[in-house]
């Protein structure tokens, strides 16, 4: 694996908030170009602090951290985020393409409009998501899907190289939950996606690699996975369907021989 390959990299990344509790410990990773990769473990165990370590929202108490080979604040115009909880005021009148344009990385000078363009850009995401036909329809009369489903081609607004979407299928259904990893596997043809997710037993038919973390990090292969073994490990109940065939080694993700 070239170093140009590299989109994520953790080098002994240790992490730990004010009150001096250690949240990560000796983590070690690398995520190559196109790879599409679920972080699990349970609540408290480090999942979104990665996923912040990544945008440079934080920073490491000690190691280093490289997104597209540069610091992760140096990068962020290059990633893609959909938090795991976004509110809006329902009063509040924007339109679903309005919250779409807000993924735009600059405006035009005059009057801070955006440009035509942007717009076009902004109705491609949509359709990349499903909404094609909802532009124009109040934001707040979404379902909750259709709004997971709107925020995530606001993401796509910046043409992302690497794609973060923290539990971006926890409001909706079981039905919608199969058509997003579905929506999922074909975004994965254009960037690497790294997703924190409870859903295994929807993932593990898509993903290609499952980060396992609470405070420290390891990376099984699928096959070895178990809702047992997860539970007894990481505090979860979950059902595997399938696993892939990826392992760890010194950190980095490899085919399993």
């Amino acid at each position: 694996m070239s170093s140009a390959d590299i989109v994520v990299r953790f080098k002994d990344v240790n992490f730990a908030y004010e009150d001096g509790i250690t949240v990560l410990e000796s983590i070690n990773l690398e995520l190559e170009k196109g790879e599409f990769a679920c972080i699990v473990g349970p609540n408290g165990g480090g999942k979104t602090t990665m996923i912040r370590l990544m945008l440079g929202l934080l920073k490491p108490t000690s190691g280093s951290i490289e997104i597209l080979g540069g610091k992760p604040r140096e990068r962020c115009q290059h990633v893609g985020y959909v938090p795991q909880f976004s509110k809006f005021d329902a009063s509040f009148p924007v339109s679903v393409l309005d919250v779409v344009l807000m993924g735009c990385m600059q405006r035009s000078f005059f009057m801070g409009r955006y440009s035509k363009t942007q717009k076009e850009q902004a109705q491609q995401a949509l359709a990349d998501v499903g909404l094609k036909d909802m532009a124009f329809r109040s934001f707040a009369d979404l379902s909750g899907g259709q709004k997971q489903r709107a925020l995530i081609a606001r993401a796509l607004m910046s043409e992302p190289q690497l794609l973060l979407l923290d539990e971006p299928t926890a409001s909706v259904d079981v039905h919608g939950t199969e058509q997003f990893y579905r929506m999922f596997s074909e975004m994965n043809e254009k960037f690497t996606i790294v997703m924190v997710s409870h859903d295994i037993g929807f993932v593990a038919a898509s993903v290609k690699s499952v980060i396992c973390v609470r405070k420290t990090m390891q990376i099984h292969p699928v096959s070895e996975l178990t809702g047992e073994s997860l539970q007894k490990m990481y505090g979860l109940d979950v059902h595997l369907i399938r696993h892939d065939h990826r392992c760890t080694e010194k950190g980095h993700v490899c085919p399993h021989s």
